[in-house]
């Protein structure tokens, strides 16, 4: 029975987050000896002990086989600024930079030749917010975990 309290649910760390992040990137189900040997735990009570973890937090489910699978309804607050693609991972600051970065090259692309010093200055803010989610991507994407096998 999953809790009530929001909060709980979004306080995984250490190993448990691994477990939720990789099963999360995997897209599909996993059992517990191969989360044993994806993360390198020492022995399977261990990987078990942190699915079992996160099923009593709501944020994954067992299926009929009993592989675990994440609860796409539930999103825990360490991996909500990621968006899960068929196993790819894209922080959602990606959108931003990416949309901010085409706005303001298209608009010097159309209008090279009435650019003066007003314009340039009135732009500047574009490339500014342009740059800071340029960053936040970057920062955002180096901080995901790797793993020793294959996710895929």
């Amino acid at each position: 029975m999953p809790p009530t309290d929001r909060r709980e649910q979004t306080e995984i760390s250490g190993n448990t987050l691994l477990v939720y992040w990789y099963i999360s990137k995997k897209g599909n189900g996993c059992g517990v000896r191969e989360i044993q040997r994806a993360l390198g735990f020492s022995s399977s009570s261990t990987a078990h002990y942190h699915l079992e973890k996160l099923e009593d937090k709501g944020l994954l489910t067992k299926d009929a086989y009993g592989n675990y699978v994440v609860n796409s309804k539930v999103k825990v607050g360490v991996v909500s600024p990621f968006i899960f693609v068929r196993g790819f991972v894209f922080p959602r600051q990606l959108i931003y930079a990416v949309a901010s970065t085409v706005m303001w090259v298209f608009f010097l692309a159309f209008f090279w030749k009435f650019l003066t010093l007003t314009v340039i200055l009135a732009l500047l803010p574009s490339v500014v917010a342009s740059g800071i989610f340029w960053y936040e991507t970057i920062r955002l994407w180096a901080s995901l975990p790797s793993f020793k096998g294959s996710v895929r």
